[in-house]
């Protein structure tokens, strides 16, 4: 499912989207799991995703947000690298006041913890922003 979610951020997808968003939404505080990866951080960062592409700004920010602490509680430091970068594409995307200086925040604190872990594809994308 986190895949899926992924997929229909990425394909702009606002049906499959909101649909995703529906099933995934009572497991927001566990974790995505897959083989051969095992875990792939928090689901309320796929909530976050699956948010943004329907454009619900305020679920987007709450399951963001939690995403953030629930990755970094648990030492999930790639996927903390990612909800930041997602966090702040939304923010970006949103352009409410205050929502440039947060994103410019997270993508710092992403490209820092990307290029600690050697996450290169990723501080391409941060760089690209």
């Amino acid at each position: 499912m986190s895949l899926l979610a992924e997929t229909s951020a990425l394909l702009v997808d606002s049906d499959s989207a909101a649909a995703l968003y529906e099933l995934l939404l009572p497991y927001a505080t566990f974790n995505a799991a897959d083989w051969p990866e095992a875990i792939r951080g928090s689901v309320s960062r796929y909530l976050g995703l699956l948010a943004t592409t329907t454009k619900r700004w305020e679920d987007a920010e709450l399951h963001f947000e939690a995403g953030l602490a629930i990755n970094a509680e648990r030492g999930f430091r790639p996927w903390l690298a990612y909800t930041q970068h997602d966090y702040a594409r939304m923010l970006q995307e949103r352009a409410e006041p205050g929502d440039g200086e947060r994103a410019d925040e997270l993508l710092a604190a992403s490209k820092a913890l990307s290029e600690e872990l050697g996450l290169t594809a990723l501080g391409a994308e941060i760089s690209a922003l």
